[in-house]
C-alpha cells in the first residue's frame, strides 16, 4: 500500500484531509474516501449544528490519528460524533459546552461514588474535572478536552478522567480509595454503560488483562512510554511535553495515540492467544481493552507498581 500525493486527489475535502496527515501515512484512496464520508455522516447525525466546516473537522480528525494502521482503518474507528462535540468544547462553542456539561459530567459524579467519596467530595470532583477539561490553561494552553482523539467513546474518556483525578485527590489527602489498590479500577467503567456480558468479562479476565497490558507496556519504545508517563501521571499538557522534546503539540498527540493503538493491538493479541478465546468472546475482549486503556496506564505506569 502506498501513499498518494494530495495533489492527485480529485476531492478538495479529501485533499485537505490528506494534507493534515503525517508524511509517512499510508492509505488507499477509494477506501479512505468512503471512510471519510461515513465519518461525516456519523458526525452530522450526532451533532449537525456543530459541524460548521467539514474541511476544518476532517483536518482536526487527521491531526489526531495515531498512524499505527492504514489511515482508512483508523478513520473508520473514530467516534465521530464524540470527537465533534469535544472539538466544539475546545473551541469554546457555548452549545457544545452546555451539551457536554449536561450529558457527560454526571459520569464524574459516578466516578466519585465508585471511589467511595462523599456527595460533597463528588460534587467538588465534578467541578474540578469541569475546570480541567473545559477551561484553557493560565498560559493560554488548549483546554484538556482537546486531548480527546476519538479513539474510544467520550463517555469512557470522561469517566476515566474522573477516576484518575479522584484517585490523585485521595492520594493527596492520604486516603486509600479501595482496600486492594487501584488495580481494582483497572477496567472499571460506569455501571450504566455495562451490559451483563461485559461485567462478566471484566471479572473473569481482570488479572489476565493486567498481565497482558503490563507486558505490552514493556514492549513500547522508550520515548512512547515516557510520553505516556508525562501525559497521564505527571499530567503535563501537550504543549509542555512538546517543549520537552522540541516538537509541536500535534506530534505529541500522534505519539500518545500511536502508543494507545499499539497497546490495544498487543494486549488484544496476548489475551486472545493466551486465553484461547472463541470468536463469540472476542468482541467483549475488545470492549474491555478499550474501556481499560486509560486506567491501565494510570495504574501500570505508576512508580512502584508491580
Amino acid at each position: 500500500m502506498t501513499s498518494l500525493p494530495s495533489e492527485t486527489l480529485s476531492s478538495p475535502l479529501l485533499s485537505e484531509f490528506v494534507g493534515a496527515l503525517a508524511d509517512d501515512a499510508e492509505y488507499e484512496e477509494s477506501r479512505l474516501r468512503v471512510a471519510i464520508e461515513v465519518l461525516l455522516a456519523e458526525a452530522r447525525e450526532g451533532h449537525a449544528d456543530l459541524l460548521n466546516s467539514e474541511v476544518d473537522f476532517v483536518r482536526y480528525v487527521a491531526a489526531r490519528l495515531p498512524g499505527f494502521r492504514a489511515v482508512e482503518q483508523e478513520v473508520a474507528a473514530v467516534h465521530a460524533a464524540d470527537l465533534l462535540l469535544a472539538r466544539g468544547c475546545t473551541l469554546g462553542d457555548a452549545s457544545a459546552v452546555d451539551r457536554f456539561e449536561q450529558d457527560m459530567l454526571g459520569l464524574v459524579t459516578a466516578a466519585g461514588r465508585k471511589l467511595s467519596m462523599s456527595p460533597e467530595q463528588s460534587d467538588e470532583l465534578r467541578q474540578q474535572v469541569r475546570m480541567k477539561l473545559l477551561v484553557p490553561g493560565s498560559n493560554g494552553a488548549t483546554p484538556k478536552i482537546g486531548n480527546y482523539a476519538g479513539t474510544g467513546s467520550l463517555r469512557s474518556w470522561v469517566y476515566a478522567t474522573g477516576l484518575r483525578t479522584g484517585l490523585n485527590e485521595l492520594r493527596r489527602i492520604g486516603r486509600a480509595p479501595v482496600p486492594a489498590g487501584d488495580e481494582q479500577l483497572l477496567v472499571a467503567m460506569p455501571d450504566q454503560n455495562d451490559d451483563q456480558q461485559l461485567q462478566y468479562m471484566k471479572e473473569l479476565y481482570r488479572t489476565a488483562f493486567r498481565e497482558a497490558f503490563k507486558s505490552s507496556i514493556g514492549e513500547l519504545e522508550d520515548r512512547l512510554a515516557n510520553v505516556l508517563r508525562h501525559y497521564y501521571l505527571d499530567e503535563m499538557t501537550l504543549e509542555e511535553i512538546g517543549a520537552l522534546y522540541r516538537v509541536h503539540k500535534t506530534t505529541v498527540m500522534r505519539w500518545v495515540n500511536k502508543a494507545h493503538a499499539e497497546l490495544e493491538v498487543k494486549t488484544k493479541s496476548r489475551m486472545i492467544s493466551h486465553l484461547q478465546l472463541g470468536a463469540s468472546e472476542v468482541e467483549s475482549v475488545l470492549r474491555l481493552i478499550q474501556s481499560g486503556i486509560q486506567l491501565g496506564l494510570a495504574s501500570v505506569l505508576a512508580p512502584g507498581s508491580d
